[in-house]
Formats: structure tokens, C-alpha cells, sequence
């Protein structure tokens, strides 16, 4: 339960935290151990509330508790606000559904909500179970030659063409490698700008890293709006995706619809959300079940047990249980954002701590879900802690991958049945077997990648 206490009482509300440096804070030890480091040594050293040392007057301060994070994403969600600390990633998804705020935002969700409908999502499947069987046809001729698949690539290949058929109606795989770079690159470097803080340049400065941004954003900018221009072309006829919801929706009033620069930001954001977070969490699972050969068999039991002899249906998704369970313990030991920001507009007290207006606050999901008083043996993978019992007794927001309250991700149904058809289809096929000796770890930067590749064989599903 969140605890409140008076604002003026000042025993034990001075939050500990690590020393800095005069001027620039902690700055120079976030660049030189990189932010995740930093805030897991903290988070460890401190416990669930640290300040962390700033340049000037301004305060960061950490949280991992799910009390503070309830009253942060529901609670007091009005006095949580996305202010600047959302600033490095405006450049790339603009005023879109993940950067936006306030009156604008409200209207941009109830604008794009019935893209997300169950209507919507179950001629939704049909197309992503296309996008799956079209990748297993290439899978089998690589299986015959004994090819080694690097699954993070195979797995964004996958999403990206899923997101390009389901959300825009097009196929993008002749474009692929140049978006894929695009959505890569600029996301890692606006990772890179996050953790910076106060010591990050405009991007109108030439820096290398400035000038590859600008590159990959020119990049995406150029798909986009020819994915606008053919939509707007097709005419009103063409088959309802999220683009042409978008550009057929009208405010109340007198007026006409979106800008095409409005249309580029929501765009922009479900093309990076709708490919690159589905993407790590099936690049994930197969590495988790790679190392948990008891679990890989339950799964593929499971799925054995649907019987398909083509696309699955959303009701035999939903018969997955197991499964779900088993991408739940995935995205709590890699959710796919590891942490969120937020600016308070006023005065607050989080678990009889004040929290002062103008603070930013920084909450994870990462060690959230790594909480040793919330979770048992919290770096072991254990997809039984989500049966339905084990998740009514525990803390709701103990387990938040996509977020909570009313800013949660609008797309979690979606990811769930991408990934649920992604598995189910590749398991029915094939069997993959992750090489032996890979030492994965993460690579933090904006979302929780692998460090580097993580490579298999495929076998026959009877091998």
C-alpha cells in the first residue's frame, strides 16, 4: 500500500544517493560505466529510492518500488508527466502516441484505439501467420544446408515485415535493411543522448554521432511519407490498417484530418514500437528456452496439442497458456524498455518520501522485476510464477513490460498474438537448436538487446 504522510514532516525523507562531481554531477561516472551500470551499483548499494547527483538544481530521483510505480503510472498519473527527459527521443518519433502529453495525447489514443480493437486483431493474425510461413519457406531451404541462423536478425526480419503487412498494409522487405539500420542506429544513439543528459549537444552540432542520427532519421522520414503518399493514392477502398484509420479520422469539430507531419510521428512510433519490442522478445524466448531444455518441451507440447495444419485462429492463441507464461518470465527477466521518466508537476510523497514539483523521476521495469521482495530468486527463469494464482497474490505492478495504468502500451494484445503465431508456427516446423558456448548478455541502451548475436541450427520438429 503507498504510504502519505505529511509533506512538512521531514524525518527520513531526505533520500541517500551516491556523492558527485561539483558541476556535472554524476555525469562523468554515467559515461564511464554507462547509466544501466550505474543505476544497478546504486539501486543495490542504496535500495529502492536514491537521488542521483545533477548539474544545477535539478534532481534526479530512482524508484523500483511497484507502490511508487502505481502511484507514478495510476494513482497520481496526473502529476507524472513525460517532460524533458523524453526530449532525446522527440526527434525521432515527434508528437507522436509515446512522446505526446496532455489534451493532444488523449486525442491521438482515442484516435488510434480501434486499430487495436479484437475485430481488428483477428484479421490481424491471418496476415502475420502469412509473414511467418512466407520466412519459414526461406528457414527450410537454409535447414537443408546446415545454415546457422542469427536469430535477433531473423526475428526483426520477421516483425518488420508483420508490422509493415498488419499496420500499413505494405511490404517493406525491399526496403528492410536500410529501415531496420535507420531504426537501429537512431534509437541506440538516442539512448546515448538519454544518458548524456545536460552534457548532450544540439543535434545541429556535426558530431559523428549528430550526423548519423540526422542520417537514419532522413531515412525513416523518406519510407514514411511514401507509405503516406501510396495510402493516400489507394483511396478510401483500400483494406483498414492503422495508417488508414489515422488518416481517415476527423476531430469533433469543423476541420480537416490529420498532417501529413502528424501521420509521420504515429507512424514512425508503431513502425519502432510494433517491430523492434517484438522483435527482442521473440529473440529472447528462443534464448531462454535454448538454455531450459525442460521448458522448450512443455512449449512444444503445447503447440503440438493445437493441431495446426495452417494459420491458427485467435481462440487456438488463446488456448497457449503455457506459453504466455513463458513469454510473461521472458519480458520480466528482459522487459524490452528497462526504464521510464517522468517530470512532477508538484509537490508529492512516494512511500513517505517527498518528492518535490520538478523533479524527474526514473522508474524500471528491470529491477522492478528483479525485486527480491516481489520475486523469488529473481535472476532464475521460472515461468511458473505467472499461474493465474501467483499472479492475484502478487503486487499488480510488480510486473509492468508494457507499461500500466492508462498510458499503457496500446499494442499489448498485439505483441501477445504476434508472438503467440511467430512461436506456435516455428515450433510446428521446426526445432531450434541455440549453439552451445554463447555467453549472451544485455546491451542496454533505449530497449534490452542481446550483446551480440545469438546463433542456432534448425532441426525437423521430430529431431
Amino acid at each position: 500500500m503507498n504510504t502519505l504522510i505529511h509533506p512538512r514532516t521531514e524525518q527520513a525523507l531526505r533520500l541517500p544517493g551516491p556523492a558527485g562531481y561539483p558541476l556535472v554531477g554524476a555525469l562523468p561516472t554515467i559515461l564511464r560505466e554507462g547509466v544501466f551500470e550505474y543505476v544497478e551499483r546504486c539501486w543495490r548499494e542504496y535500495g529502492d529510492f536514491f537521488q542521483i547527483p545533477t548539474a544545477g538544481r535539478s534532481r534526479i530521483i530512482f524508484t523500483a518500488h511497484p507502490d511508487a510505480i502505481e502511484r507514478i503510472l495510476h494513482t497520481r498519473v496526473d502529476n507524472y508527466y513525460k517532460g524533458k527527459g523524453y526530449d532525446p527521443l522527440r526527434p525521432l518519433l515527434g508528437n507522436g502516441l509515446i512522446t505526446s502529453t496532455g489534451d493532444f495525447w488523449v486525442r491521438q489514443r482515442k484516435l488510434t484505439q480501434p486499430a487495436f480493437h479484437m475485430d481488428n486483431l483477428r484479421r490481424m493474425v491471418p496476415v502475420m501467420a502469412r509473414c511467418v510461413e512466407d520466412m519459414l519457406g526461406e528457414w527450410e531451404a537454409r535447414r537443408r544446408s546446415g545454415a546457422v541462423l542469427d536469430l535477433h536478425a531473423e526475428s526483426m526480419h520477421l516483425a518488420q515485415r508483420i508490422v509493415g503487412f498488419t499496420l500499413f498494409g505494405m511490404d517493406l522487405s525491399d526496403r528492410e535493411a536500410a529501415s531496420s539500420r535507420a531504426v537501429t542506429e537512431s534509437l541506440e544513439i538516442a539512448g546515448q543522448r538519454m544518458n548524456r543528459g545536460a552534457l548532450t549537444l544540439p543535434l545541429s552540432v556535426p558530431t559523428p554521432a549528430n550526423l548519423r542520427f540526422r542520417r537514419a532519421l532522413r531515412t525513416l522520414d523518406e519510407i514514411v511519407y511514401d507509405i503516406i503518399g501510396h495510402a493516400r493514392k489507394a483511396g478510401p477502398e483500400a483494406q483498414p490498417t492503422l495508417l488508414r484509420l489515422l488518416m481517415e479520422a476527423r476531430d469533433d469539430g469543423p476541420g480537416d484530418g490529420m498532417s501529413d507531419q502528424q501521420l509521420r510521428d504515429e507512424i514512425v512510433t508503431h513502425y519502432v514500437a510494433g517491430h523492434e519490442t517484438t522483435a527482442l522478445i521473440l529473440t529472447w524466448t528462443f534464448w531462454f528456452l535454448g538454455q531450459h531444455p525442460d521448458v522448450y518441451a512443455k512449449v512444444r507440447e503445447e503447440i503440438a496439442g493445437l493441431g495446426l495444419t495452417g494459420a491458427p485462429a485467435i481462440e487456438d492463441l488463446d488456448r497457449l497458456t503455457y506459453t504466455r507464461m513463458v513469454f510473461d518470465e521472458v519480458m520480466r527477466l528482459r522487459p524490452p524498455v528497462w526504464a521510464q521518466t517522468r517530470t512532477t508537476r508538484e509537490d508529492d510523497v512516494l512511500m513517505a518520501r517527498r518528492i518535490p514539483a520538478d523533479s524527474f523521476v526514473m522508474f524500471s521495469a528491470y529491477f522492478c522485476h528483479h525485486h527480491p521482495a516481489f520475486w523469488d530468486e529473481p535472476s532464475e527463469f521460472r515461468p511458473e510464477r505467472f499461474t493465474p494464482e501467483r499472479v492475484r497474490a502478487r503486487h499488480r505492478y510488480a510486473h509492468i513490460p508494457f507499461s500500466a495504468g492508462p498510458r499503457a502500451c496500446i499494442g499489448k494484445r498485439y505483441a501477445i498474438y504476434e508472438l503467440s503465431t511467430a512461436l506456435a508456427l516455428i515450433l510446428t516446423r521446426f526445432r531450434i537448436d541455440v549453439l552451445p558456448g554463447q555467453d549472451v548478455g544485455i546491451r542496454p541502451t533505449a530497449t534490452v538487446h542481446p550483446d551480440r548475436p545469438i546463433y542456432a541450427h534448425l532441426r525437423g520438429p521430430g529431431r
